[in-house]
């Protein structure tokens, strides 16, 4: 399992459709097929119920959803921390008594 799996898992719950999560990853729909069969196969469950050209979430999908959903945002605050997006440390800030 890894974080462009997760990425393309939520895509596919978000979009309902292959084809439209494709689009928001910016990959070919085939490669979103092999990947979240991978994903299915890793994990030993259905994520989603197929249907025509439609897939839903799976009870296990819905669970697994919530969880890949706090990885993501976890690895992104990681990543702004770690790259200094946000000022860090104590903050002093002085005045004369003439200037206040």
């Amino acid at each position: 399992m890894d974080l462009t799996q997760l990425e393309m898992f939520n895509a596919v719950a978000e979009a309902g459709s292959i084809t439209q999560a494709a689009a928001i990853v910016h990959r070919v729909p085939s490669n979103l097929t092999t990947r979240l069969r991978q994903l299915e196969t890793e994990l030993g469950v259905d994520l989603f119920i197929r249907e025509n050209q439609r897939l839903r979430l799976s009870p296990a999908g819905h669970n697994f959803l919530r969880y890949s959903q706090q990885i993501l945002a976890l690895v992104d605050e990681a990543r702004s921390v770690v790259a200094g997006d946000e000022p860090q440390g104590l903050f002093s800030l002085g005045s004369l008594e003439s200037t206040a």
